[in-house]
């Protein structure tokens, strides 16, 4: 079995899409994404810099990169910000991985204007059947992790709902490992542990432009 980690802070087993934002280097043949987190937009990575690793095939997704009503970056300049991370995504054909907290409606404004050709992965999905429903219809990609783990929480609720074509899953900045990840979402689901590790694999395949 192969257990796809589409968000991740850490090295780990498996296949893993470690993000980079924090200042940790790259190692050679891993699989990165960078961006421009909303809650840290100074001191960080500039859009060229973002541009220039996209160029050199440094990194297979932009992100995390979206909005956060906590940021004391404006929301005006989080939306600049962010529509140049689409352009970066949709340049080099990159899917991009969204951190959107308490701004959906800005998110799908964007989506449904600029109606992307590549993947929008939500990650750490801890929200409602509304907001679900609306992200699922405009065929973006929900990732749920460590909220799994919550009693009551919002997403263990919603997971069943999720169809497995829009499905990642993710340990993000959390210790867990994502074998156990994974089997929390397969008791979840209802489905064996072997199954869901064929749908999300295929999802990384066909969203990650990955053959085999």
């Amino acid at each position: 079995m192969t257990y796809v980690n589409v968000h991740t802070h850490a090295r780990g087993e498996g296949v893993y899409v470690r993000d980079i934002g924090r200042g940790v280097g790259r190692a050679s043949g891993e699989l990165c994404s960078w961006g421009i987190h909303p809650l840290f937009t100074q001191g960080g990575v500039s859009i060229e810099q973002l541009r220039e690793a996209a160029g050199r095939g440094e990194i297979v997704a932009v992100g995390e990169a979206g909005f956060d009503r906590n940021a004391l970056t404006a929301m005006e300049e989080q939306k600049r910000l962010f529509e140049e991370e689409v352009e970066i995504s949709e340049g080099y054909g990159l899917p991009l991985i969204i951190h959107c907290v308490r701004a959906f409606p800005e998110l799908l404004s964007v989506y449904k204007r600029r109606r992307p050709s590549q993947a929008w992965i939500v990650h750490g999905y801890n929200n409602n059947e509304e907001i679900l429903a609306q992200l699922l219809r405009q065929n973006m990609y929900v990732s749920a992790g460590k909220k799994l783990f919550v009693p009551h929480s919002n997403i263990r609720r919603v997971l069943p709902l999720i169809p497995p074509e829009q499905l990642f899953l993710e340990t993000d900045d959390s210790e867990l490992s994502i074998e156990r990840v994974y089997r929390e979402a397969a008791e979840l689901r209802g489905v064996s542990l072997e199954v869901l590790c064929r749908q999300v694999y295929g999802n990384f395949k066909r969203v990650f432009h990955c053959e085999g």
